[in-house]
């Protein structure tokens, strides 16, 4: 299948800057995200997840948000479930000179189907837009257009795609403390996603998400997430390291051209398969029998993660 890469640049709002001052369009001045830099996202979730905030339009002009003052005055931030993961990962690249990409358009691995968000087969991406130097390119088109592309079809892929332009936004994480942790998303396969934003002491995942009627809510983790076959991608995913290369530097410092590279699952030190297959060996690799296993007892699943990630 013939692949589509588009291309657009933005550049970041000077901090401090009024709103209707702020330059419209994003600057990339870092060539991948840090250790750091994802620490920092983490704590802007736990912003969200800890306000009282009811619909992202009002989070993002809130005290959630310390980027608020510098946004332009027409800055749309109203998106569902799925556009509020990619709308929250986007808004803090933008804010921070950090390289953004996502996908355009999945294909069912099943074959043509009525709706993507829901293939019994699980998806895979067959375009992405990468963010490159443009001059004329506009971050508040960008965000309002990604929340017309993006959907939980996105989420839908197995967790063996981490290569090339096919390659998943996201990837498995173990399922410890500091791999599941605030910037965490949790995937539900009956079309819902969301983003962890606490691990609590007794080990319960807390949660905050946007729904169809653009509420902001606010939970826990359970049964409500049900596992499934690894090819629908269910459960926990971290976003994937992107870093730019083969880029030049301009005389501002914005990094300019060049391609982005996803990294790959070898490449990860936190990434497992293990809540699909269990903690014990699984030779068939067959996720109706896993098991799982803590401190010498058999558990269930969702009774495993509380164990797993209590201090």
């Amino acid at each position: 299948m013939r692949v589509f890469v588009a291309s657009l640049l933005l550049i970041a709002a000077a901090a401090g800057a009024e709103a209707s001052d702020v330059p419209r369009a994003w600057k990339i001045t870092k060539d991948h995200w840090s250790a750091d830099d994802e620490r920092r996202f983490g704590q802007f979730v736990v912003g969200f997840g800890e306000h009282d905030c009811k619909d992202p339009a009002a989070c993002f002009k809130s005290t959630a948000n310390p980027y608020r003052d510098t946004d332009p005055p027409d800055l749309r931030m109203d998106g569902d479930c799925a556009d509020f993961i990619y709308q929250l990962r986007a808004y803090f690249a933008w804010k921070n000179g950090l390289p953004f990409s996502y996908p355009l358009y999945v294909a069912a691995r099943s074959g043509p189907v009525e709706d993507f968000r829901f293939s019994d087969s699980g998806n895979m991406i067959v375009a992405r837009l990468q963010l490159e130097w443009q001059p004329d390119a506009d971050p508040v088109k960008l965000l309002l257009d990604l929340r017309g592309t993006v959907s939980t079809a996105m989420f839908r892929i197995e967790h063996i795609y981490d290569t090339g332009f096919n390659a998943s936004d996201f990837y498995a994480p173990k399922i410890e403390r500091g791999a599941i942790r605030a910037g965490t998303i949790i995937y539900d396969p009956w079309g819902h996603v969301v983003y962890v934003y606490k691990v609590g002491d007794d080990g319960t995942v807390h949660y905050v998400d946007s729904n169809p009627d653009r509420e902001v809510t606010r939970g826990a983790f359970g049964p409500q997430f049900p596992r499934t076959a690894p090819a629908l991608g269910a459960g926990f995913w971290n976003w994937r390291p992107i870093k730019l290369v083969e880029y030049q530097t301009a005389a501002d410092g914005a990094l300019i051209n060049g391609r982005f590279v996803l990294a790959t699952n070898a490449e990860l030190a936190d990434y497992s398969p293990m809540q699909y297959f269990g903690t014990e060996p699984n030779e068939t690799k067959d996720w109706k029998t896993a098991q799982f296993t803590h401190a010498g007892k058999s558990l269930g699943f969702y009774d495993y993660v509380k164990a797993k990630l209590a201090k």
